[in-house]
């Protein structure tokens, strides 16, 4: 055979080759998008939990400091579901790894609740809870988890606006589990309240708005119950507002506040899990 007529021989060879190759790239770029995808999702749903469990403590920590001794069961439980949740995120592969060591290294210190001072232990805790915020903010948009569906556009309202909104939620509970505690409440701690109160009204308002929004728009994308959670968080609204506000010595029981809030704290982060149940049919493709 002469080299004219080996030459297109040779030109198709090498141009299946490199079909083949880039073919083989892409499917491996497409598999490590997916795994990072799958990783992060994995890591929201653990910070999930962990802001949760932190609030939980926060609240039940600050009722303890505060006189009542009958929620320290609950107390030692939330402590024990913790430190699981802990071991889980010592044994990640993170992109995000000195956040997460962060996170840990600050349990570590806090959870023995040494100073027996509320007002130092409700500051650590905001601390710790608030970069959870931010790690989760981070991982949520390092990558694009929804793959460009438009049914999952309002996963930014999520992570912003409704995760937002349960942390003001989770303030409120503590600093209300810690006056129901006490049976009195000061003037400062009436305002912090009142200001507590209209950052929840905000925020979960600002969220429920843009997700009925969103729900009209696609409605057979998202099972989000919102009118119900909606309703729950204004149940929670009005007992601060009867409870609380427009009282220097409360009646209400700490055990019984505490449930109300966790109530509605609850159902904001049922949203989350709602939105990263939703994530995962997209990771199981391919």
């Amino acid at each position: 055979m002469n080299v004219s007529h080996a030459l297109p021989l040779l030109l198709a060879a090498a141009l299946v080759a490199a079909t083949l190759l880039f073919y083989a790239l892409h499917r491996r770029l497409q598999r490590q998008k997916r795994q990072h995808i799958r990783s992060n999702i994995h890591q929201l749903a653990l910070l999930r939990a962990l802001i949760s469990g932190f609030q939980r403590h926060r609240g039940l920590s600050n009722g303890v400091l505060c006189g009542d001794a009958s929620l320290s069961q609950d107390l030692a439980s939330t402590r024990q579901e913790l430190d699981r949740h802990i071991r889980a995120a010592e044994a990640l592969d993170s992109t995000h790894r000195d956040a997460w060591s962060g996170l840990i290294d600050h349990w570590s210190r806090m959870r023995e609740m040494r100073s027996g001072d509320p007002v130092n232990n409700l500051n650590q805790h905001h601390l710790i809870i608030r970069n959870s915020i931010f790690l989760m903010q981070d991982v949520a948009a390092e990558i694009d988890l929804s793959e460009g569906r438009v049914e999952l556009a309002y996963l930014p309202c999520i992570w912003r606006e409704v995760v937002q909104a349960a942390e003001w939620a989770g303030q409120a509970r503590a600093l209300g589990t810690g006056i129901a505690a006490t049976g009195q409440s000061s003037a400062e701690q009436r305002v912090r309240m009142r200001f507590l109160y209209q950052k929840i009204e905000l925020l979960a308002g600002t969220a429920f708005a843009t997700l009925q929004s969103h729900a009209i728009e696609h409605p057979h994308a998202t099972g989000l119950r919102l009118q119900h959670r909606e309703q729950v968080v204004a149940d929670f609204l009005l007992c601060i507002r009867q409870e609380l506000l427009g009282e220097e010595r409360p009646v209400i029981a700490a055990k019984t506040y505490f449930q109300q809030a966790s109530q509605a704290i609850d159902e904001l982060l049922a949203l989350v899990d709602a939105a990263l149940a939703q994530l995962q049919p997209a990771t199981e493709r391919g």
